[in-house]
C-alpha cells in the first residue's frame, strides 16, 4: 500500500443512502407543492449540500414553509435508515483488510453519519475520532477544506493519500486538494471519466487494483 491514509466519503460510497434519502426528499417536495420524482432528486441533490435543497424550495415556491424541512427530512430519513439502510457490497470487508490509518470526509453532519454507520454496523470502524463533517467547518465540497481538516485531524497532512468518493462534488474536492482520487462507479462512470478521473465498480477490483 502505497498510501498513509484513506478518505471515506459516506453516502453512496460506504452506505447505499443515496435512493433512501432521496425518497424522503422527493416524498416531501411532493407533500409541499413541489413535483419531483426519485431520479430526479438523486440528479439533482446527490452529494450536494443541504443548502442547495433548500435554494432549490426557494426558487420553487412562492412563499416560505411553516416547518424546517431539514430537521423534518432528518427526522424522516432516521426512521428510514434505521429500517432499511444497508452497506454498499464489500465496502466492510475492504475496510478489515485496510493496514493504514482511514477515516470519513462527509457533508452530512455528524447526526446523520452515526444514524447510518450504527445502522450498517460500520460504527465499529468509525467513531468521533475519524469521521469530520462539512458541517464542523462551514465548508462542504467541492470545496477541499474539508479535505485538509481530515488529514490534518488524522496526523497525515503531508502523507500520500487516497480518496474515495462517488459524487462530482466529492470528486473535485479531492481534485482540488491534490489528493488522489478513486471513484465508486458501478454505474454512470462516463461523467467521471470524461474528467479524466479514475473509477472502479466494486471494493474487490478497487483491492486487486491496490494490491491487497
Amino acid at each position: 500500500m502505497i498510501y498513509d491514509l484513506i478518505i471515506f466519503d459516506c453516502d453512496g460510497t460506504l452506505v447505499d443512502s443515496e435512493n433512501l434519502s432521496n425518497k424522503v426528499i422527493c416524498d416531501m417536495l411532493i407533500e409541499v407543492g413541489i413535483p419531483m420524482t426519485i431520479e430526479r432528486a438523486v440528479q439533482l441533490f446527490k452529494g450536494k449540500s443541504f443548502s442547495d435543497i433548500t435554494a432549490y424550495i426557494d426558487e420553487h415556491l412562492s412563499k416560505p414553509l411553516k416547518f424546517n424541512f431539514e430537521n423534518e427530512f432528518r427526522l424522516r430519513s432516521k426512521i428510514v435508515f434505521e429500517k432499511d439502510l444497508k452497506p454498499m457490497l464489500g465496502a466492510m470487508e475492504f475496510i478489515e483488510a485496510l493496514k493504514i490509518p482511514f477515516c470519513i470526509a462527509s457533508n452530512g453532519p455528524q447526526i446523520k453519519m452515526e444514524t447510518t454507520l450504527a445502522a450498517t454496523g460500520l460504527d465499529k470502524y468509525f467513531s468521533n475520532k475519524n469521521t469530520f463533517s462539512a458541517y464542523d467547518i462551514n465548508a462542504w465540497k467541492p470545496d477541499p477544506k474539508l479535505m485538509y481538516y481530515s488529514a490534518i485531524a488524522m496526523g497525515c497532512a503531508k502523507g500520500k493519500i487516497l480518496v474515495i468518493e462517488d459524487t462530482i462534488s466529492g470528486a473535485m474536492a479531492a481534485v482540488n486538494a491534490k489528493m488522489d482520487l478513486k471513484v465508486y462507479a458501478p454505474q454512470n462512470k462516463n461523467k467521471f471519466t470524461s474528467r479524466n478521473m479514475e473509477v472502479f465498480d466494486s471494493y474487490q477490483s478497487l483491492r486487486l487494483d491496490l494490491g491487497f
